[in-house]
């Protein structure tokens, strides 16, 4: 009870770390649970050693924002009203909702649930038992009152209240196949979090390299095709344009055979490059050629008529 009351205080070190905004918690009874707890627990004969039950309502951040005072109101209240209810209507003493940590959707109730005993007599007393109603209710729903099946049974009720009385879009919640514990602390609950995360982005970042690796081989290709395309261009050109420059000769057209070799020269030029052309650098050459030939095949029919 001392750690619970001095982390509600915020006089601890890891409420400290979990701030992240001033703001003041909203509570029922208020934060001094000792004292509180005893006054609860006046002229109470209790079962049982438990000092009392502390228990961790987490409302689905998808359904409740929670970034209001009148919704933290909201969860705050029933959290209270169910946990009352579930262990008998008389069990609630505390309850505190903390604004001032990342997550504001769990509310923390302590409770020592009270029940009224009947002797044989008529005599009553007033009594404390933490399983009582835990047990009759997980007996009700199961026919069992083990552990696991009283987690069970409130897991269910919760369920079904926030279903039924809250009108929220929840879920059934799923059943554990394993009875180890799974609640963990915030800090460990971020760090899970942040190294999932860096999972996630170096996941991400291994794709991008191979898409990456993958669209250069494939650019690496087409590049290879083009340069095959253009060297099978000029290997075709060559000889057409030499036939050309030589009848361009024979009928005295010296221009147009002094064009034709510069064209020649020019392509054997760019024969003796690396293989790995660019297509837009050697296009016009290309072109060039290929008209040239164009030209040539003209001239040659020409000539022959």
């Amino acid at each position: 009870m001392a750690k619970m009351e001095a982390h509600g205080k915020r006089e601890d070190e890891s409420s400290q770390r979990r701030r992240v905004r001033d703001a003041e918690p909203l509570v029922v009874g208020g934060l001094d649970l000792r004292d509180l707890r005893a006054e609860w627990m006046d002229g109470v004969k209790q079962q049982g050693n438990t000092a009392a039950l502390h228990a961790l309502v987490q409302y689905p951040t998808g359904l409740i924002d929670g970034a209001t005072k009148d919704q933290q109101e909201r969860m705050l209240k029933h959290a209270v009203r169910f946990m009352n209810e579930f262990h008998g209507g008389d069990a609630v003493f505390a309850a505190r909702l903390d604004r001032d940590e990342k997550g504001r959707h769990a509310v923390d109730v302590f409770m020592m649930p009270r029940h009224e005993f009947r002797y044989k007599d008529g005599r009553t007393q007033k009594r404390a038992a933490v399983s009582k109603h835990t047990k009759a209710e997980a007996q009700r729903r199961y026919g069992q009152q083990d552990r696991r099946a009283q987690g069970s049974a409130l897991q269910d009720a919760w369920f079904e209240y926030m279903r039924d009385e809250m009108n929220l879009d929840v879920l059934p919640p799923e059943k554990k196949k394993a009875t180890a514990k799974d609640r963990v602390e915030p800090e460990e609950l971020a760090l899970r979090k942040d190294r999932q995360k860096l999972q996630n982005n170096a996941r991400k970042l291994l794709r991008a390299d191979q898409l990456a690796r993958k669209r250069n081989q494939e650019q690496a290709a087409r590049n290879a095709a083009e340069a095959n395309r253009l060297a099978e261009q000029r290997s075709e050109a060559a000889p057409a344009l030499a036939a050309a420059e030589e009848l361009a000769k024979r009928q005295g057209d010296s221009q147009g055979a002094e064009r034709l070799k510069g064209l020649r020269e020019r392509l054997k030029r760019s024969q003796g490059h690396s293989t790995a052309v660019r297509a837009p650098r050697t296009a016009p050459i290309a072109q060039k050629a290929s008209l040239a030939v164009d030209a040539a095949f003209k001239a040659i029919e020409g000539d022959e008529r």
